[in-house]
């Protein structure tokens, strides 16, 4: 006997063509192409009331409303907006047949009552899919976030997510990307720049006498796995950035012992092991991440005190599709942390974070 089940799955929306029963009941005439704008011609009294209400259009020179592809298709579900024919969408996705994918994205970022303009319309963010305003500050205010969208089966473009990011954050704006999956269903994400600080004392801060005990305890290392095993110090270790106490003493992974071996000896240092060293200088605790499914927990304060705040997985491991960023941040959410990865673009090093966002809410 089949198990009886309570919860029941969320509604997915089909958004059909034609009109509907709950419809105007004075009904619209259909769009009509406007060559000189390569637009969609909205009459002016039905194309003025939609670009104040919804900021859809723009207004032609002959006073009339011109809509692209993509902003018919989501004011035919939404509006009551006639299509210009009943082969319209077969025919214009013959022209492009990423219409829908764009058309369910748009209608996605505005499902919460938010303001998405195409880029090009907007000055300063020609290059963006589109530009969003939050629904309790539009136009013209200040927008909240560029938009772009992607399949989730392709592959992710890491140098240009952290461009965007960057362009983003000098226009005050975050960067929002869509991504639709083969059923027409979109997850959105936030992708912005990680600057970490933390509050752990580096090397650099440690006082001379500190250093000398540091290095005292380096001399008599002992091999410990793929590390070393050091003393304690009078049954304490004074550099608590590096290593972890157990069995009565601080045993250091290979990273953490290349790095000291880097620091007192001037050894090389592998890229992994000097992107940790990066890291540290900034403040912050790194402990393996495997449990998460990434190299390395990060902490910005004695871990003891606090949680770690991000997951960070390297560049060498990081995923390289959609579908595996997905399954990342999913993990990283269910464990209230935040996913982060390194990408090197023009010879820096680059902190990038994703989070799942919903749209609507802030």
């Amino acid at each position: 006997m089949a198990e009886k089940r309570n919860l029941r799955p969320r509604a997915r929306p089909t958004r059909p063509l034609g009109a509907r029963d709950d419809g105007p009941s004075e009904r619209w005439d259909p769009p009509t192409w406007d060559d000189a704008s390569q637009l969609w011609a909205i009459p002016n009294k039905l194309g003025q009331r939609l670009h104040e209400k919804s900021r859809l259009g723009v207004q032609l020179p002959n006073g009339n409303f011109g809509m692209n592809d993509v902003e018919v298709l989501f004011s035919h579900w939404n509006r009551h907006l006639p299509l210009p024919s009943e082969a319209w969408l077969d025919e214009r996705l013959d022209l492009n047949p990423n219409l829908l994918a764009e058309a369910v994205v748009m209608d996605t970022a505005r499902s919460g009552g938010e303001v998405v303009v195409p880029g090009g319309r907007v000055d300063g963010f020609a290059d963006a899919w589109a530009v969003r305003w939050s629904r309790h500050a539009k136009p013209p205010s200040t927008p909240r976030a560029r938009c772009e969208w992607t399949h989730a089966s392709r592959s992710v473009e890491w140098e240009s997510l952290v461009h965007l990011a960057d362009v983003a954050g000098e226009q005050g704006v975050v960067t929002e990307w869509y991504v639709v999956d083969e059923e027409l269903d979109v997850t959105m994400y936030h992708v912005e720049r990680v600057d970490f600080s933390g509050r752990l004392t580096t090397w650099s801060q440690l006082d001379r006498s500190t250093q000398e005990k540091v290095r005292m305890a380096w001399e008599e290392r002992v091999p410990c796995s793929d590390g070393h095993r050091l003393p304690l110090i009078h049954g304490a270790w004074p550099w608590p950035q590096l290593g972890t106490t157990h069995a009565s003493g601080r045993i250091l992974r290979r990273e953490e012992s290349e790095i000291l071996a880097h620091i007192l000896d001037d050894a090389d240092l592998s890229a992994i092991s000097e992107l940790a060293l990066t890291l540290m200088s900034q403040g912050v605790l790194l402990r393996p991440g495997f449990k998460y499914g990434c190299r390395w927990r990060v902490y910005d304060d004695d871990m003891d005190a606090v949680h770690a705040p991000w997951l960070l997985q390297t560049a060498d491991r990081r995923p390289s599709t959609w579908e595996d960023v997905c399954l990342a941040v999913r993990l990283a959410e269910g464990v209230n942390k935040t996913w982060v990865t390194d990408v090197a673009l023009n010879g820096t090093v680059r902190w990038l974070s994703i989070r799942r966002a919903l749209p609507g809410r802030e």
